[in-house]
């Protein structure tokens, strides 16, 4: 039988291109497209009203301060000893620290801290107008510094005082120019009377300062001081416990002075102003000694109102929600100076 050939297999396709050929197009790709990130979403600022609820809501989770009087750390109590609490501060003031407001109501009573805070207040019901002078000569500020039976080494010392000062003299600080020409606030005002006020409440302040570095006890305690903020001339008194209805203090002395209405805030605002700046002044004089500036902090009162008006409860005393601003200010200077001094 004859032997039969296998078919030949197919010639495989020559790779190579023939002389004179036109290139073969490469077949088409899809091609890949990077997909890029989604955009993250802008976050906008928190508005005003958002930094404020956010502020209060941290300011509520903090501990409110315990305020004790000095015969509250003499009774012998164990619960009303400055000791049990992890931070004592030592308070001595005018009218904004008192207690005998009606409602009751004063800057102390608003302090929040992150830890339990003693506040001794040597500041009395009644102390409506109480000079830096008598501040500096309180026998009880002298023992709460320096005696080691009576007082205790403070991490820090909060002062509210000049205020008070402004108020009682104003009457000695204000003029009319002859024939009433004045055409700004300063031309009301006797400058030499209101430098001479400011010097008395800054030697206040050095006196005090004097006082705690005089023994070991609490030499160098960090010392906290404010500047108040802008009363409104009315006639709207104060009432308190025991003493019934105060004031109005700054509306008498216009009134008496003559000073025009349409001049009067601007007035009392020239004269708030001198007196921070010379207590601000003292923060770069005295050792250990800090000022918080809470000038603008507060809604003025409308002028001619009588009653409770912006954020001031009468003529010279802050609400309690106004209270509350300044020691909100207040109270990051205070909390730095409590943690310097812990061990």
């Amino acid at each position: 039988m004859a032997k039969t050939k296998k078919a030949a297999k197919p010639a495989a396709a020559s790779r190579r291109r023939a002389p004179g050929a036109a290139r073969a197009k490469p077949a088409a790709t899809k091609a890949r497209v990077a997909k890029r990130p989604a955009p993250r979403p802008v976050k906008k600022p928190a508005r005003a009203s958002e930094r404020k609820r956010a502020a209060a809501k941290a300011r509520a989770a903090l501990w409110p301060v315990q305020v004790l009087s000095v015969a509250d750390t003499q009774s012998g109590n164990p619960g009303t000893s400055p000791g049990k609490y992890e931070a004592r501060i030592l308070a001595e003031g005018d009218s904004w620290f008192t207690i005998g407001a009606i409602p009751s109501s004063n800057l102390l009573f608003e302090l929040r801290f992150p830890r339990t805070t003693a506040v001794v207040n040597i500041a009395y019901p009644g102390d409506t107008i109480k000079r830096m002078a008598d501040l500096a000569g309180n026998p009880d500020l002298r023992k709460m510094l320096t005696n080691r039976n009576f007082g205790w080494k403070w991490h820090a010392i909060v002062l509210s005082g000049g205020g008070n000062d402004l108020i009682d003299r104003a009457g000695e600080c204000l003029r009319v120019p002859p024939g009433g020409s004045g055409t700004a606030p300063a031309d009301y005002i006797d400058a030499a009377a209101l430098d001479a006020l400011v010097a008395d409440v800054q030697r206040g302040y050095r006196d005090i300062v004097a006082l705690r570095d005089s023994t070991s006890l609490n030499k160098g305690v960090t010392i906290v001081a404010h500047t108040y903020d802008y009363a409104t001339p009315r006639n709207a008194p104060a009432k308190f416990l025991f003493v019934g209805f105060k004031g109005p203090w700054l509306h008498r002395a216009f009134e008496a002075a003559g000073i025009p209405e349409p001049m009067r805030v601007g007035v009392a605002d020239r004269m708030f102003n001198a007196l921070a700046d010379g207590i601000v002044r003292l923060a770069g004089e005295l050792p250990a000694f800090r000022v918080v500036d809470t000038r603008n902090t507060l809604v003025r009162a409308t002028p001619g109102s009588t009653g409770a008006s912006g954020d001031w409860l009468n003529e010279i005393h802050p609400t309690s929600a106004g209270y509350a601003k300044i020691a909100g200010k207040l109270e990051p200077t205070i909390d730095a100076a409590v943690v310097a001094a812990m061990p």
